[in-house]
């Protein structure tokens, strides 16, 4: 279930091996114990404080639902987290507003409802951190990378002398970046991926997509990195007759076929599409009048 991958380090596959809601997780067996995120699932969580005792620190890669649940389960641990993403992270208010449905009352019911099945609730209980603070945990130092795009406080982690990254949700999914949050933005996110690449790390952990050594890291960043460009081509060549935004939407050009609950998945289409828009617009590859964007 766990798997060490060097000494006193261990990577924590989550349930459903990172499949959303849940989310991959380090543990840090030193002196002082530490956990990077805390969505793998309550059963594994309990499982790892069983084996290793329960983590004296837990740093939060940042806000999201899936990276932040089962407080309850850790109440004694010092908790972390991007000063920018402290408030989405203790208000589901916050939560709710970034991910644009801050109105949508009967999806908002449908949400309380299913974030409550994997044991999420706002934090109540936790500290902050800026770019490069390093937690010194006895033998192992832990560095703080803010990898922003995802979020404005998006977080990853590098253990010092180790050659180990925890790039979180710089997951290497096939999906690609996901920024569809008010608080995303496609340039910073870029700038994340490119970030990762100049490090060349031995092994990288990913949130969503697990495990990744060597070479592959390099290759799987560039791919990752180049599902942008891929999306900005895919709206041009839609945009070659008129279409208003919820034309656009309909077509589900980022995630290929919405999910359910539907209107939670179309905000997120929605706030993609209007970050390459105004991109596209501002560099003059696409115009909009009357309600209406055309590739020029």
């Amino acid at each position: 279930m766990f798997q060490e991958i060097a000494e006193k380090i261990w990577y924590v596959p989550s349930k459903d091996d990172g499949a959303y809601p849940y989310s991959n997780s380090l543990f840090i067996n030193d002196e002082k114990k530490l956990l990077l995120d805390s969505g793998v699932g309550r059963r594994i969580l309990k499982k790892l404080i069983k084996t290793f005792g329960t983590p004296d620190i837990i740093l939060y890669s940042h806000g999201h639902e899936d990276h932040v649940p089962c407080e309850k389960f850790v109440p004694t641990s010092q908790k972390f987290i991007h000063k920018n993403d402290k408030l989405m992270a203790t208000s589901i208010e916050e939560l709710y507003r970034v991910y644009g449905i801050e109105n949508s009352w009967e999806l908002r019911e449908l949400l309380d409802s299913y974030f409550k099945s994997f044991y999420y609730r706002p934090l109540t209980d936790v500290k902050t951190f800026t770019d490069g603070k390093i937690f010194d945990l006895g033998q192992i130092q832990v560095k703080v990378l803010h990898l922003p795009g995802h979020s404005a406080g998006h977080c990853g982690f590098e253990i010092l002398n180790e050659s180990i990254i925890f790039s979180s949700d710089v997951d290497l999914t096939s999906f690609g970046p996901w920024y569809g949050a008010l608080d995303s933005d496609i340039s910073t996110f870029a700038a994340s991926i490119k970030a990762l690449m100049q490090k060349s790390p031995k092994f990288m952990i990913t949130s969503h997509k697990g495990l990744f050594v060597d070479k592959a890291i390099k290759e799987n960043l560039e791919l990752y990195l180049n599902k942008i460009s891929e999306r900005e081509e895919k709206i041009l060549n839609y945009l070659e007759k008129e279409r208003t935004i919820e034309e656009l939407v309909a077509l589900a050009l980022m995630y290929g076929k919405l999910p359910e609950p539907k209107e939670y998945f179309e905000s997120g289409e929605k706030i993609m599409l209007e970050k390459h828009l105004e991109i596209l617009i501002k560099a003059n590859k696409v115009e909009f009048t009357q309600g209406k964007y055309k590739a020029c």
